[in-house]
């Protein structure tokens, strides 16, 4: 049975209990939230890192007007939160500004997103929070790299399908090849020995050992975790982008090593960044970035740099079988290889982890000018301003309509 079958056969949803919903878009809002948000973590244990109030104050404060949490109260205690980010949709049929929602650690790439949640509480927070967003204007919420089938399920059903149309969408990458919504995970057992013997194949363990004996206990290769972070990250990049720019072009390879370089930062200002190299005297011939997860024992591998000069196939399974001993050795309990099925994730011994990708749409827009949210509206000048500089009179002179209509709503009031 699919998601979405079992979304359409779940009925009607029963009334949530008595809960405060509050809206946080400002910095200093969501610093009041911390010891509030810190304790929900605690009680969450479904949550990760990426929805941590730390993770996602690197990401929020670095921008103003995209962002917005809503949370959900039971008298004084915080028991839900959905960081959603907020984006700026110009609409060629109907002429407007229309806003659009997505998962808030996406401002910073983040690797999963979704609800915080308190489980005594789960069902009425999540109903609640649906509730507060079906009256609010938007034109699609779309949450991606959520792993809770369950509250997804309990959200979309929040929608009523008189009036919403709810899809669990597939993402693919790399022209099909890739399911992006696999995520394959390696559940770390108590040593590295018993990794070796219990987790992976025969000829992938014979490998292994005979690379590490070969090149590390040789002494012709070390490895060992960065101590130079700012140096490091620039070399790791240097080398993804070098082979990544032939493939996707240089201005597309810059731009995601630039995402990359974000994660790996935000993750270094928190003491959350592992970075693996290996080295061939002072020579890096790769290295892996991984983001921590120490509250549940989780490494999340996030980007690989080879240097493609380097002769030999030894370079990527001594980075991963290494950080994967240095995570048991840690006290982790996955190496979490993150998005996409690319064959040899599953060598390591991961198996998939699914994360789901809702869009959620109204049957029926509004009256125009009605689905832009006020927080969209200093975007939405921006992108005035643009169709001014390109030309496009017809346009800006339309937006700036809606624009001024809003304001004039918002200063006479209901």
């Amino acid at each position: 049975m699919t998601v979405q079958q079992i979304i359409s056969g779940q009925g009607e949803v029963s009334e949530p209990t008595e809960l405060r919903i509050v809206a946080v878009d400002t910095l200093d809002g969501f610093r009041a939230l911390r010891s509030a948000w810190e304790a929900l973590e605690q009680k969450d244990t479904e949550g990760s890192v990426f929805l941590s109030w730390a993770w996602l104050m690197q990401a929020f404060g670095a921008t103003t007007g995209r962002w917005r949490v809503i949370s959900a109260w039971d008298g004084k205690d915080l028991v839900a939160v959905l960081p959603l980010k907020y984006r700026v949709h110009w609409s060629k049929t109907r002429t407007e500004f229309q806003t659009e929602i997505e998962a808030g650690g996406r401002l910073l790439w983040s690797e999963y997103t979704g609800f915080l949640c308190d489980p005594s509480h789960e069902k009425a927070a999540i109903q609640a929070i649906a509730n507060h967003l079906q009256e609010t204007p938007w034109v699609k919420i779309s949450l991606r790299y959520v792993v809770s089938e369950r509250r997804m399920i309990a959200f979309a059903s929040a929608f009523p399908q008189d009036y919403f149309r709810t899809r669990f969408k597939s993402y693919r990458i790399n022209g099909g090849e890739t399911d992006n919504l696999l995520c394959p995970q390696v559940p770390l057992p108590d040593s590295y020995e018993r990794y070796l013997s219990d987790c992976l194949s025969r000829n992938s363990r014979q490998k292994i050992k005979r690379f590490e004996r070969k090149f590390l206990d040789s002494g012709e290769l070390s490895f060992a975790e960065t101590l130079d972070h700012a140096r490091d990250i620039d070399a790791l990049l240097a080398l993804w982008q070098a082979k990544w720019a032939q493939v996707k072009g240089a201005e597309t390879a810059r731009q995601v090593a630039g995402n990359y370089r974000q994660v790996l930062m935000a993750a270094q200002a928190m003491g959350l960044l592992y970075l693996s190299v290996l080295r061939q005297g002072g020579r890096m011939l790769g290295a892996l970035g991984h983001v921590l997860d120490p509250q549940h024992k989780r490494v999340h591998f996030i980007v690989a740099g080879r240097d493609e000069q380097a002769k030999g196939h030894h370079i990527g399974p001594l980075l991963h079988s290494q950080s994967i001993r240095w995570a048991i050795e840690n006290g982790y309990n996955v190496y979490d290889f993150c998005h996409g099925n690319e064959s040899y994730k599953y060598g390591y011994g991961a198996k998939d982890m699914q994360a789901l990708y809702l869009s959620i749409r109204p049957n029926e827009l509004k009256a125009l000018g009605a689905h832009l949210d006020q927080i969209s509206q200093k975007e939405a000048l921006a992108r005035v301003l643009s169709f001014i500089q390109e030309g496009q009179v017809d346009r800006a002179a339309a937006g700036t309509r809606q624009l001024l209509e809003q304001l004039h709503k918002a200063d006479v009031g209901p």
